[in-house]
């Protein structure tokens, strides 16, 4: 026969067989409790049941029948205990129990040791009898921490139908059960309470060290069993009740699991018992709000007592004494059960006046705990204690007490966040057991299920695995808990490719705990509209941190875009953001779920959905809201920050029945930085400004009257042809010259009859700005359209001559660096005038002034959008240095850009968030530039923001731009801007408190401009008279008539020219 082998995880087989007590099938007869194949005292304390398999039944149960009636038991009475038969070893062979023999007939493997939980699954494997002595220990160390408090309790303790809903009160039908009254357990309270104290409260000290009070002290765990008794009667038909009940039942399974006794404990069960005895009398009242209020509260003080206890308990003897803190949280919870007793008594009608002192009686205080106080006192305190290992030795020495391994790790772990977290698995607990109790009609339905669905193969959501859940065990699981980087090709939850968590598999995507899917799965609703319908968010940012607290509720239309439709109407609940590091909720819930829902928080009255933290500062929650009939019909969010001075609560009504929005959202708060209404508007101080101005129109036409110079020897007509007539940089810039280019045309005056073509032999090119009264000549001037000289122009003809010329700029000027394109950055300030001159094949000259005026540029302004425009202007590097400050739509109302930056609300109620915290009114921002330093065209500008402190708003911005050229003129502008209206406002208004400035604008001498000559007489001309020939005096006193010697004057001339001209051409000719 194969040997099975069951791993931890594993679902237990079940089985039936035989055993003293008749019939026994396994999973029944386990029920919810934990079970185990041997038995101690211990183990039966913790009503663990115990199974045997035994291979020789008929000797074995007559030795079980015999010890059984030696221990006063009578065969069958033991049905925690069972020894079942197993002669064909079927049983064993089931759980791979049968032991493997050598050649030698020896068994080489030892017997095995199941420990299964309630949901019967196998948690520990151990062997036996090898290690049993120190394995018994190690087992109900496994069970204490492993169990929750409200494990072992029944579901049907709470008495509800198979509807969920509690039993009509029968005032008979209790009678007929004999169930106590009030008056009856209160005084058995009381009783107990004067016995033990007539006895030893403060206890004495034992030989080993521990705790000691007299037996009857002991009684304390019998009567508060008493009381639970009583109800669970009550439950039945008082369903809110129940939580009292479990919380109850809790308390006593951990003082019965105390291996000493405490007198703290022992005073705050009585404390706790005697509060819970004045319950019955529920019966003989109508219950009202105002009672289920006061229950609630009881509830509340009875986890806060469960948790102290537990905590209390789980510490080692040791860190129970040197944490001398631990008298204070008893007192503590010891006030909070008189408050609530003595409410609850008031709410119930109870008028007693004698045997109040359990209420106000101080908490007791052992001689142990005296002794550590002064051990603590006399080293230093409790921080140092607790942080010197030897010191605690030396304290366990003196009080003869055993040094647990675990005793540093308890001084030093955080007692307040414990508290919490116990508190948190109670009220899990609590309402898991209450869920189950609501769908225990449906249990019959689920059991059926269940068989054939352990072989059914699901796969996982978090691994993306098949499994089946027969063995789906607690480490089955190995996943990561973010999703992959594809971007650093790594998972950032641990860098490594083996996944680092390990947990049971999961068919449905849950928000337990993250894992790498669920990132995903969320994204999918969360990152489409189609996926939602979101009916109310809230978000409130925490103002120095950036943390937000966010929680929203909608309506589910599809698991992904575009994909599949919920099968039933489904709501979406988020609580905070789903994060690998912090807590969230991301759930749905269909109608069904919310069915069950209701009933659960009408008997639990937990009608806390989820909260992101404890803390009353900062928290995000979402909360059931219930009518008067204890159904849901809405859900109530809040979101807080930190530096939020009030909650954001919204209520959203919703249809449980139909998953639908049932009303319009209402606002019950407004939270975040709200601001008060100024009494008056605000006046701001006008621009002040230094700067230079740029003229911003045209300072004048271009002329283009300029006559052509030249001499009567050279009859020519110079004529701009472009319009305008110079134009520069229209292709190229370049920082240390300027180019223009034109077009003009040369004209020949001679008579066409004449002959006489004139000659081009060379074109120069000078250059000035006006006001000055010498030329320069131009750094290189060129001929366009491929014109070669010489070039000759006949009589009457015309030469059109397109030119480029290049004028350099100063030595300022090429400092700064510009580059324009179509326009001349040395004639930014001045026009400029270039002068042509053309020189013919006899050294006459003419020449012709083109007038160059720099086109205006397209300076910025203030734009249709802006709130305003600050600037200054500077003449060396003739910019304007601006900042814009506009409205940004795009970031939401109220929210600001000021040159490049955008800023939205929230910032700004940082802003005043920081003025409010350090009293300062003017906060400068980090918003600003320095431009181009160590350049001529550096510049800089800062930002600060004007905060009123009386009306906690920021009310206005402050720019100041500075412009500096060393030892040259300085500028500045400082200019004021209203902040739009951003966030809420409260109804009230307050007088204005202006920021107190501290940064004032800069000391400069005034800027006296220069006067600037645009235009002067230096070019102008008038054309001298007509020309005259010039002939020898003794021919002029020839007979010859002046026509005719007119006529040979031309001709000598012409004949000259053709000459010159021929002897170039040959010269020409000669070089190629």
């Amino acid at each position: 026969m194969s040997r099975v082998s069951l791993e931890i995880g594993s679902i237990a087989p079940n089985f039936e067989g035989y055993t003293t007590s008749g019939p026994l099938k396994f999973h029944q007869w386990a029920g919810e409790s934990w079970s185990i194949v041997f038995t101690h005292p211990d183990i039966e304390q913790r009503r663990i049941k115990i199974i045997g398999l035994s291979r020789n039944w008929p000797d074995e149960s007559s030795h079980w029948t015999k010890l059984l009636q030696h221990y006063n038991r009578h065969p069958g009475s033991g049905r925690d205990v069972q020894i079942i038969a197993d002669d064909q070893g079927k049983l064993s062979s089931l759980y791979g129990m049968l032991s493997q023999r050598d050649s030698n007939g020896v068994a080489s493997n030892p017997n095995t040791v199941f420990l299964v939980d309630p949901m019967k699954n196998i948690r520990l494997v151990m062997s036996y009898p090898f290690f049993l002595s120190t394995g018994l220990t190690q087992i109900l160390r496994f069970v204490d921490d492993n169990s929750g408090p409200l494990q072992d309790i029944p579901t049907h303790i709470f008495g509800l139908d198979a509807q969920g809903r509690g039993q009509i009160y029968d005032q008979a039908e209790i009678s007929s059960r004999g169930g106590a009254d009030s008056a009856t357990v209160v005084k058995s309270a009381v009783d107990l309470v004067s016995n033990v104290e007539g006895t030893n409260v403060e206890g004495t000290t034992g030989s080993d060290g521990s705790s000691n009070t007299t037996v009857a002290a002991t009684d304390y765990i019998q009567h508060a069993m008493s009381v639970m008794d009583s109800l669970a009667d009550l439950g039945k038909v008082v369903p809110f009740v129940a939580p009292a009940f479990a919380i109850i039942k809790a308390i006593i399974a951990v003082e019965q699991r105390a291996r000493d006794v405490d007198v703290k404990c022992t005073d705050l069960v009585q404390r706790v018992t005697f509060m819970l005895s004045h319950l019955p009398a529920l019966k003989k009242i109508d219950v009202t709000n105002s009672t289920r209020q006061v229950i609630d509260r009881m509830n509340d003080t009875l986890k806060k007592s469960a948790a102290l206890i537990q905590t209390y308990r789980k510490q080692s003897s040791i860190a129970r004494r040197l944490s001398v803190h631990n008298k204070d949280r008893f007192t503590s919870c010891a006030s909070l059960l008189s408050q609530c007793t003595n409410d609850l008594m008031i709410s119930l009608q109870i008028h007693q006046s004698t045997q109040l002192d359990i209420l106000t009686r101080p908490v007791p205080f052992d001689l142990e705990d005296e002794a550590a106080t002064k051990f603590v006192a006399t080293h230093g305190g409790i921080d140092a204690v607790k942080g010197n290992e030897a010191l605690v030795k030396q304290f366990a020495s003196e009080m003869k007490l055993t040094v647990d391994e675990n005793v540093m790790e308890q001084l030093n772990t955080n007692i307040s966040v414990v508290l919490q977290q116990n508190q948190d698995r109670l009220e899990q607990s609590l309402n898991e057991s209450v869920s189950a109790s609501v769908i225990e009609g449906i249990r019959g339905l689920a059991a059926q299920m269940n068989e054939s669905a352990k072989e059914q193969t699901f796969v996982c959501v978090q691994c993306d695995k098949e499994y089946k859940e027969s063995t789906s065990g607690e480490k089955s699981c190995s996943f990561h808990r973010t999703e992959y980087d594809s971007w650093s090709k790594s998972y950032r939850c641990c860098g490594s490719a083996n996944p680092c968590q390990a947990g049971r598999h999961r068919s449905e995507h849950h928000d337990q705990y993250p894992y790498g899917n669920f990132f995903v799965f969320a994204r999918n609703i969360t990152g489409y509209t189609d996926t939602t319908e979101k009916w109310t968010e809230l978000e409130d940012s925490n103002l120095e941190t950036s943390k937000k607290m966010t929680v929203s509720v909608a309506r589910l239309l599809r698991w992904k875009s575009r994909g599949a439709q919920p099968e039933l109407p489904t709501v979406l609940i988020r609580v905070g953001s789903v994060s690998i590091s912090e807590p969230y909720l991301f759930r749905t819930y269909n109608t069904k779920d919310l069915e069950v829902i209701t009933k659960v928080v009408d008997i639990t009255h937990q009608t806390v959905i989820f909260r992101t933290s404890h803390s009353e500062q900062e928290f995000a929650m979402a909360e059931w809201v219930l009518s008067a009939a204890g159904v849901i019909i809405g859900v109530k969010i809040t979101a807080k920050s930190a530096t939020s001075f009030d909650p954001f609560i919204q209520v959203c009504p919703i249809d449980i029945t139909s998953c639908t929005l049932s009303g319009d959202v209402r606002s019950l708060s407004e939270g975040g930085l709200r601001s008060y209404k100024p009494s008056t508007p605000y006046v701001l101080p006008d621009i002040q400004r230094v700067s230079a101005t740029i003229h911003e129109d045209a300072p004048r036409e271009v002329r283009k009257d300029f006559k052509t110079r030249t001499t009567p020897n050279l009859p020519i007509v110079m004529k701009p042809v472009s319009d305008p007539p110079l134009v520069a940089n229209p292709q190229y810039a370049n920082p240390e010259t300027d180019y223009f280019a034109g077009t003009i045309s040369v004209f020949n005056k001679h008579k066409a009859s004449s002959m006489e073509p004139i000659s081009i032999a060379s074109v120069a090119a000078f250059y000035r700005l006006v006001g000055e009264e010498k030329y320069q000549p131009v750094k290189s001037v060129e001929l366009l359209d491929g014109i070669t000289l010489p070039y000759s122009i006949d009589p009457r003809q015309t030469l059109t001559l397109q030119f480029g010329v290049t004028v350099p700029r100063s030595e300022d000027d090429v400092k700064v660096g510009t580059r324009w394109w179509n326009r001349a950055f040395v004639a930014r300030q001045r026009p400029l005038r270039i002068k042509l001159v053309l020189t013919d094949i006899d050294e006459e000259e003419c020449s012709l002034v083109l007038d160059y005026v720099c086109p205006v540029s397209n300076w910025e302004k203030a734009d249709k959008e802006d709130l305003a425009y600050f600037y200054v202007d500077d003449l060396l590097t003739w910019k304007r240095y601006g900042v814009h400050i506009a409205k940004d739509s795009r970031m939401g109302p109220g929210s600001v850009k000021i040159g490049n930056e955008s800023r939205g609300a929230d910032w700004m109620k940082t802003i005043v968030y920081k003025a409010l915290k350090t009293g300062e009114s003017e906060i400068v921002l980090d918003i600003g530039a320095d431009n181009d330093k160590g350049m001529p065209t550096a510049w800089s500008w800062k930002t600060w923001a004007l905060v009123d402190l009386s009306c906690r708003r920021l009310y206005a911005f402050k720019i100041l731009l500075t412009k500096s050229h060393g030892t040259a003129q300085s500028y500045a502008c400082m200019g004021y801007v209203k902040c739009p209206d951003y966030g809420g406002f409260y109804e009230e208004s307050r007088p204005i408190r202006y920021a107190k400035e501290v940064i004032k604008f800069p000391e400069l001498k005034p800027y006296v401009p220069s006067r600037i000559l645009l235009d002067d007489e230096f070019d102008n001309f008038v054309s001298s008279e007509a020309l005259k020939p010039t002939v020898a005096s003794s021919m002029t006193q020839s007979a010859i008539p002046d026509e005719v010697l007119q006529r040979l004057v031309s001709i000598d001339n012409s004949l000259s020219r053709l000459a010159i001209s021929i002897e170039l051409l040959v010269e020409i000719m000669k070089t190629k």
